[in-house]
């Protein structure tokens, strides 16, 4: 017989090798298609847990958040990818005020109408990541969540309610039905509209690292009356919030970096709030530091200047102790030009409400130049002492114990001398009502002053007072050869500002040998003047006067040594502080009379 593998050509056992090798090949196809299938089965299932992961990852989500403000949220749309772990994206987060809170509005009032229909937080963006790795009973850790586009919008303190949430009730809050309508058609679920509705995917609980967020804005809307020009509100531009939480409900930290309102300037403050109290917000602790850069004080009006300010505070929100100090270069009047003014350095301690804005000065002290300045008061809303008036009114008590008058001059004035110097005490209280007048149209100060070791800059007005301190000491013929800046002089009285006018009821002023008792007013921003008194002399008019003249004078000694002085002369100063003009009043000569009682009327005067 013929051996069939020696016909074939083949070696013995090449065919077993043949089949073998043809059946291994059948199993690795049907290996890979059922790979293949799994591969699509999977895609498929994750496609399929994906759909049903958003809207779950949505309503966990807006559950937390709805725990957190105790309020109504909506999300617009939530996006996952799995690359490289769970990216999600949501666009549209709106949470609204307290159902609670709504309810204090109260009904008719269109602008409290408006803020019930709108939400009081807005987010355009957020995303995070997370881990594929969810374990049953774990939370989910996200390290960082982003936000852009943050807006938080405030009404007007009249409008606004007083945020009381008790209890958890508003925990339950459910988005309404019209936002329900409004949800993309990936959201379309039951499970995803409502935050509470079961679903057979529980999501666990969700646990942040922190909160990034850029470009926030925080809008405080002012009350506008419709007679008037509308208010431009408040704008807080938030360059920069980061939020760490604790992860077990404790404080929260904080980096903010903002530009304040008013003054314009740059805060940086960091610390930490919370926990947050739902049935009393007032009490929500509060701790941190700050800084605060580059303050615009010409934003105020009536004053200028370039503030920088550091500080800590410690609280709670309805009472925040804070300690700082500000330093102003250029502390000036707004009228005064750039590069004058004086060195305002304070140190202060206050307690702010923080659910108001209401601040209590215990104390402020400051340095202006030389002047050592202590004050005591408050500043609160205009509204709490007089229905629906807007602003603040700040009342203080200011002592200055040490202080210099230029120092007080050089800031209302553009000229490089001070019209006087000379060593300054005062005591005076403060009262800046609210208004839209200017800072110095509105200033009320009513108090006391002593002044000593003073001159006058000005050249006539010093050589007026030489003129006067030797012809008073009976030394006429010395006022050629005696230095005008050797005689200082001294004042002291009470004062009222009221108006943009200084008041002297009761001005002495006194040189050796001569002091002039005066009355009347002094304009702030002309610097006018307008006083009438007596001037007594030490010296009978013969021998203020001297020489021949004096001799011929003597029989007027009686009748001018009046008041208990040598000569009485009543006088009168008007003009302005670069140009006064002083003169007789002959009317009065011998009138044994106090200044305050002097006749009023308007007499022959004679410059």
């Amino acid at each position: 017989m013929t051996d069939i593998g020696a016909e074939t050509g083949d070696r013995p056992g090449k065919l077993p090798q043949r089949r073998r090798r043809s059946r291994l090949a059948r199993w690795l196809i049907w290996i890979g298609i059922i790979v293949g299938v799994l591969a699509v089965a999977v895609g498929i299932t994750i496609a399929i847990l994906l759909h049903r992961a958003e809207p779950i990852l949505r309503a966990s989500l807006i559950d937390t958040l709805q725990k957190r403000f105790h309020s109504r949220v909506e999300l617009d749309a939530l996006k996952v990818s799995v690359l490289d772990g769970f990216w999600v994206e949501g666009q549209g987060l709106r949470i609204w005020l307290p159902p609670e809170a709504e309810s204090e509005l109260g009904e008719g009032n269109n602008a409290q109408e408006q803020w019930r229909s709108e939400p009081w937080i807005v987010v355009g963006k957020m995303k995070f990541h997370a881990s594929w790795r969810i374990l049953p009973g774990k939370p989910i850790v996200i390290s960082v969540i982003h936000v852009e586009d943050a807006r938080i919008l405030l009404p007007p303190k009249e409008d606004r309610p007083h945020m009381s949430m008790p209890g958890n009730k508003a925990a339950q809050t459910q988005p309404t039905a019209d936002a329900a309508n409004k949800q993309p058609a990936a959201s379309s679920s039951n499970a995803s509209q409502s935050p509470s509705k079961p679903s057979l995917f529980k999501m666990p609980p969700i646990e942040v690292g922190r909160i990034e967020c850029q470009t926030a804005e925080l809008i405080i809307e002012r009350k506008q009356d419709p007679a008037k020009p509308p208010k431009v509100p408040l704008d807080f531009q938030l360059r920069k919030i980061t939020l760490i939480p604790d992860g077990h409900g404790g404080p929260i930290a904080f980096i903010v970096d903002m530009v304040n309102a008013k003054p314009v300037g740059v805060i940086h403050t960091t610390g930490h709030f919370g926990p947050w109290v739902p049935g009393d917000p007032g009490s929500l602790p509060v701790e941190g530091d700050y800084t605060f850069d580059h303050a615009d004080l010409g934003t105020i009006k009536g004053i200028a200047g370039i503030l920088s300010s550091t500080g800590k505070y410690n609280g709670t929100l309805r009472r925040i102790e804070t300690d700082g100090e500000t330093r102003t270069p250029d502390f000036r009047l707004e009228r005064v030009d750039k590069g004058s003014g004086v060195l305002l350095t304070t140190h202060f301690h206050a307690i702010v409400d923080g659910t108001n804005g209401n601040t209590y000065l215990q104390p402020v002290d400051a340095m202006l130049g030389h002047t050592h300045i202590v004050a005591k008061g408050q500043v609160v809303r205009a509204s709490d002492l007089v229905a629906g008036a807007q602003g603040h009114d700040i009342t203080l008590q200011v002592n200055v114990d040490r202080g210099r008058i230029e120092d007080i001059l050089n800031m209302a004035t553009n000229s490089e001398a001070p019209f006087m110097t000379g060593n300054l005490t005062l005591n005076t209280s403060f009262h800046l009502p609210f208004g839209k007048e200017s800072v110095w149209e509105k200033l009320q100060l009513d108090g006391k002053f002593h002044l000593n070791q003073a001159r006058f800059d000005n050249d006539k007005m010093q050589g007026r007072i030489e003129q006067l301190s030797l012809r008073g000491q009976g030394k006429p013929k010395e006022v050629k050869t005696t230095d005008p800046d050797s005689i200082l002089s001294e004042a002291q009285g009470h004062f009222k500002l009221g108006g943009g006018n200084l008041q002297l009821p009761d001005l002495s002023y006194q040189v050796p040998g001569a002091e002039i008792v005066a009355h009347g007013t002094y304009g702030l921003k002309e610097g006018t003047l307008a006083f009438e008194g007596d001037a007594r002399l030490d010296a009978s008019i013969s021998k203020v006067v001297g020489g021949w003249k004096g001799i011929l004078l003597k029989p007027a000694d009686r009748f001018l040594r009046k008041n208990g002085a040598g000569t009485d002369v009543p006088i009168h100063i008007n003009g302005t502080r670069k140009e006064p003009k002083f003169g007789v009043d002959f009317d009065r000569l011998g009138k044994n009379t106090e200044t305050n009682d002097t006749d009023k009327g308007k007499p022959p005067r004679v410059n």
